[in-house]
């Protein structure tokens, strides 16, 4: 059981209830929605997933690592699906918690591993991953990366703080359909 209720939509002021209710009905929404900034928060995310130029497939493997290395269960189980529907193999999903050392990555993944890893860790990426990186993708793709790595550690570390819970349709959503989702929460963000 959560650490906290999840908020009722029918109980939220009208911009914010109707924002959440374009979202798939993710137990991780009902508890942001505790907080006046949740749509900023989401918006960013929805941003970083809707008008991305990184390959969706580099997002979702640092994701799954993040979520790996952060013991997020529910973050692995939602984007673990979301990873597959991009084109991430079963195999590659497999050995994301082996890390960059797996055999099934190719060297652009085993630099977006590492780069997952050391900011994760260690908080700043080293000069060496940073500037093999920066031989495989442009400033606009790294700051992307960076993005996801630090908003899904610290959506993970809300999602086991307050102990979210899966809900019923975990693992069912895809690439498509996030982003469409995101793509309506972002409608008048502005």
């Amino acid at each position: 059981m959560a650490r906290l209720p999840y908020v009722n939509l029918d109980e939220l002021p009208e911009e914010l209830r109707i924002r959440l209710t374009r979202l798939p009905p993710l137990n991780l929404f009902g508890l942001l929605a505790h907080t006046p900034n949740a749509l900023q928060v989401l918006a960013l995310t929805s941003a970083n997933l809707c008008e991305a130029e990184i390959d969706q497939r580099l997002r979702e493997l640092a994701i799954l690592r993040v979520a790996h290395l952060s013991g997020s269960r529910y973050e692995w189980v939602q984007h673990a699906a979301i990873a597959r529907s991009v084109g991430v193999s079963a195999a590659q999903v497999e050995a994301v918690p082996r890390g960059a050392d797996a055999d099934v990555f190719s060297e652009v993944e085993r630099l977006v591993l590492r780069f997952t890893d050391e900011m994760t860790e260690n908080v700043k990426v080293s000069e060496s991953t940073f500037q093999a990186l920066a031989g495989h993708l442009n400033p606009r793709c790294l700051m992307e990366l960076a993005l996801a790595v630090g908003m899904y550690g610290m959506l993970a570390r809300i999602l086991e703080t307050f102990e979210v819970e899966l809900e019923p349709t975990a693992g069912t959503y895809t690439f498509d359909s996030m982003r469409q989702a995101g793509a309506s929460l972002l409608e008048g963000a502005g």
